[in-house]
Formats: structure tokens, C-alpha cells, sequence
């Protein structure tokens, strides 16, 4: 991976980042709704938390695609659950089409932070994000009754090998 430059750096980060949102969304449908709307440890809650991923991972996409978001707003785990998929999904795809010559130099503007960001970076974020917000969800779910997931890198590796 040493002499991989970033566009196949995204394609692996892309990959994981669905691998683990999977684990995630598997991991919480194993709690009873209930538990998983109940306001938790400063959160909103669950459903809340993984609303917002799905919305963050969906806004830079289509953003990146010279698109307007769309408002994802449910608390429902099954229609989070497909609506990440489907994003999820695009993300590998575009990815893999991302031109290496332009992507770290064409950008686009994200409204909220009032700067535009590269291509690459259009990625990292809400792939990173995303990260951070499972992380959370994980510690959450055993005082639910669940059981937190691993999703590092390495196990996604294993697996794939």
C-alpha cells in the first residue's frame, strides 16, 4: 500500500467505511428499537447518531457530485440501514472512478463550513466522521443490551485476504 496514491487509499478507506457501517447497523439491529430512540450518555440517541452519519456521508457525496442533499430524517433502523447502503455503495463507485489527476485539485464548497475542499478531502471527511460516530454507537450499545462491534482496518484486511 506504500506506493498507493490517494485515490487508492479512498477505494480501501471506502470499502472499510462500508464493511463497517454494516457491522454497525447488524450490531443495533440485534437492540430492540426502543432502547435505541431512548436518549443515551448526552446523545440523542442511537438512531440519532447513525441518522446523523447517514446524513453527513450523504451530503458530502452530493455535494462532490455537484448536487444539493437531500434532508434524511427517520428513526426508523431499516431505513437508515438501506439509506447508508445505498450511499455506502456510491461512495465505492466513486472512488473508483475518481480521476487521480483532479482530485486533489478540483473542490467543491461545503455551505456549512464556508470553504471548499478537495475531492480527496470530500472523502476523508465523512469517512472519518463516520468512524468516530460508530465508535460511539459501539460504546453505547452494551448499556442497551447489545454488544459493541470492532471495526478496525486490520480486521477488515483479514477478512478480505
Amino acid at each position: 500500500m506504500s506506493d498507493a496514491g490517494p485515490v487508492s487509499l479512498l477505494t480501501t478507506l471506502a470499502s472499510h467505511n462500508e464493511w463497517a457501517n454494516r457491522r454497525i447497523f447488524d450490531a443495533c439491529s440485534r437492540v430492540a428499537s426502543t432502547k435505541l430512540k431512548e436518549a443515551e450518555a448526552g446523545y440523542d440517541s442511537v438512531v440519532g447518531i447513525l441518522e446523523h452519519l447517514v446524513q453527513v456521508e450523504h451530503s458530502f457525496l452530493e455535494l462532490a457530485l455537484g448536487r444539493q442533499p437531500k434532508k434524511i430524517r427517520s428513526d426508523e433502523l431499516e431505513y437508515l440501514r438501506a439509506e447508508c447502503a445505498h450511499v455506502d455503495r456510491a461512495y465505492v463507485d466513486y472512488v473508483g472512478a475518481l480521476d487521480p489527476a483532479t482530485a486533489e485539485t478540483q473542490s467543491f464548497l461545503v455551505p456549512w463550513f464556508g470553504f471548499e475542499i478537495t475531492l480527496v478531502e470530500g472523502v476523508l471527511q465523512p469517512m472519518t466522521h463516520s468512524h468516530k460516530h460508530r465508535a460511539d454507537v459501539s460504546m453505547l450499545l452494551p448499556s442497551l443490551g447489545g454488544t459493541g462491534i470492532e471495526m478496525d482496518l486490520i480486521q477488515w484486511i483479514a477478512e478480505n485476504r
